[in-house]
C-alpha cells in the first residue's frame, strides 16, 4: 500500500514540478480527502492551518496570488501512510518582487488513496521526525544538502 501512497503524491509533485502550482491545484484537489488538513510551519510568515477541501483550495489560491515560484522535487521518502517530500522552491513575491529560494520538506499523509494531510516544515529534520523517522534527520539533511549543492552547481537546467 505504501508504494501506492507514494504514487498518489508523485502525481501531484510531477505536475507541480513540470507545470506549476496552478496546474497542480486540480490534481491535488482530486486526490484530497474531503476533510484534508493543510498545516504550514508556524515559523513561515503568514502561516495558516486549514481543514476541508474548500478551505485548502482557498489557501492555495491565496498563495498563488502572492507568490510566483517553481518547485523541484528532490526526493520522495516512503514512510507507510506518510510520504516525506523534499523540495526546493525558487521564486519571487508578486507584490514586492523579492526573489528567493528555499529548501523545505512536506509530510503528506495518504489513506485509502486520498491525501488526508499536508504538513510543511522549514526544518527537514523535523519533517522526518514527524513522519516517524527520528534519528535520520541529520543523515537526510546532509543528503539533501549535498543534492542541493549539486543542483546549485549544475546551473539552471540542473543537468550539470
Amino acid at each position: 500500500m505504501s508504494k501506492e501512497n507514494v504514487e498518489v503524491v508523485r502525481r501531484v509533485t510531477d505536475v507541480m514540478d513540470a507545470e506549476g502550482f496552478a496546474a497542480a491545484l486540480p490534481v491535488f484537489l482530486k486526490a484530497a480527502h474531503p476533510y484534508v488538513e493543510w498545516r504550514e510551519d508556524p515559523a513561515w510568515p503568514g502561516s495558516t492551518n486549514s481543514r476541508g477541501v474548500e478551505q485548502v483550495r482557498q489557501v492555495m489560491l491565496d498563495r498563488m496570488d502572492t507568490l510566483d515560484f517553481d518547485q523541484q522535487t528532490e526526493e520522495l521518502i516512503d514512510v507507510g501512510d506518510k510520504v516525506v517530500v523534499l523540495v526546493r522552491w525558487v521564486g519571487r513575491g508578486k507584490a514586492s518582487g523579492a526573489q528567493g529560494e528555499i529548501s523545505l520538506a512536506m509530510v503528506w499523509t495518504v489513506r485509502e488513496q486520498a491525501i488526508t494531510r499536508v504538513e510543511f516544515f522549514l526544518d527537514r529534520a523535523k519533517a522526518l521526525e514527524a513522519a516517524g523517522l527520528p534519528g535520520v534527520g541529520d543523515v537526510a539533511g546532509e543528503r539533501a544538502a549535498t543534492r542541493h549543492e549539486k543542483f546549485a552547481d549544475s546551473g539552471p537546467s540542473g543537468d550539470g
